[in-house]
């Protein structure tokens, strides 16, 4: 993520003497993200992830870090929470919530081929099996009212083109959400760059501080919009129907979602491409900063409107 906190030697050496994770040897950094702040942390015993929350209260902080811990105890590939000597999951520094996190082996890809996008069809299925019993209930911070308030203050900033765009999404999200298809606990959030991959094979998922209780046909939507979609925004159909495939051997997608696909991958793509022109317009001050860039999202978000990829509903 993006530094926005910066942390000195003898801040952080008192920090960790709450923890039993051995002295710090170095904290570097991470540009990737625009959220939160990261730093990769090397102690001698073993190398972490200290994560500083910049918008999350504790209460909700909480409750992202006890359903990581949840998943990697039921065996998926999720990274541990350390818990602090007083066992704690997170620790104020600098007036703000932090986290130490297990590192996990491997590097996020840039480009997927089906072999990959197979993979991950299977890994969001049995996150979301793993998940189902996760009985905190995880707000959603980026749905319809997040969506329409966006909207409404990038409303001066942006052409009429791309408000004719947001108002035709917005539409078809408010129609999702009005049907009833199954709920659970989603990552919302699981780009390329949230998955890492180590001889070619997933080593981890990362970045959980969107998950929250959503449709279960909308997360997958978010994976598609990401792995499976060409330089020009346009679904690939053969990537797509990896994903599904592969996700449809751990859980089974009913004949309700498969009616509502179109709706949710424009609801996917409307999240991000609203959470891009909101940093585009009204840009976060930090020492490292990564900002995304819309258009990507603008031109899947139109061939999502435009298209309804029946095709990929066929997953025989």
């Amino acid at each position: 993520m993006s530094v926005y906190t910066k942390i000195n030697e003898e801040e952080l050496k008192n920090h960790l003497n709450q923890y039993s994770i051995g002295s710090p040897i170095s904290l570097t950094g991470i540009s990737d993200g625009i959220e939160n702040t990261n730093y990769l942390l090397k102690t001698d015993l073993k190398e972490y992830i200290f994560t500083i929350f910049e918008n999350i209260d504790g209460g909700n902080i909480t409750n992202y870090l006890m359903f990581m811990n949840h998943l990697s105890e039921r065996g998926l590939l999720c990274p541990k929470v350390m818990k602090s000597k007083k066992d704690e999951l997170f620790i104020e520094i600098k007036n703000k919530p932090s986290a130490i996190i297990e590192k996990l082996s491997g590097k996020s890809i840039i480009s997927t081929d089906n072999p990959q996008c197979s993979m991950i069809g299977n890994l969001l299925a049995k996150f979301h099996n793993c998940g189902s019993d996760f009985n905190i209930d995880l707000k959603n911070t980026r749905g319809i009212e997040w969506c329409t308030e966006s909207f409404k203050k990038l409303s001066s900033v942006i052409t009429v083109s791309q408000s004719e765009i947001i108002s035709r999404a917005i539409e078809m999200q408010k129609d999702l959400i009005a049907q009833d298809l199954p709920v659970g606990t989603i990552h919302a959030d699981l780009f390329r760059d949230n998955v890492l991959f180590h001889n070619d094979k997933i080593s981890g998922m990362i970045d959980f501080y969107y998950s929250c209780k959503g449709y279960l046909i909308y997360d997958l939507a978010v994976v598609v919009n990401d792995w499976c979609s060409d330089l020009d925004g346009k679904l690939i159909i053969d990537k797509c129907k990896n994903v599904m495939i592969s996700y449809s051997e751990q859980r089974n997608i009913n004949s309700d979602e498969f009616n509502y696909w179109q709706h949710a991958l424009v609801a996917g793509a409307l999240r991000f491409y609203l959470s891009r022109l909101l940093d585009l317009h009204y840009p976060k001050i930090g020492e490292i900063t990564h900002i995304k860039d819309p258009g990507v999202f603008e031109n899947i978000l139109i061939d999502r409107l435009n298209n309804k990829y029946e095709t990929v509903s066929d997953t025989d």
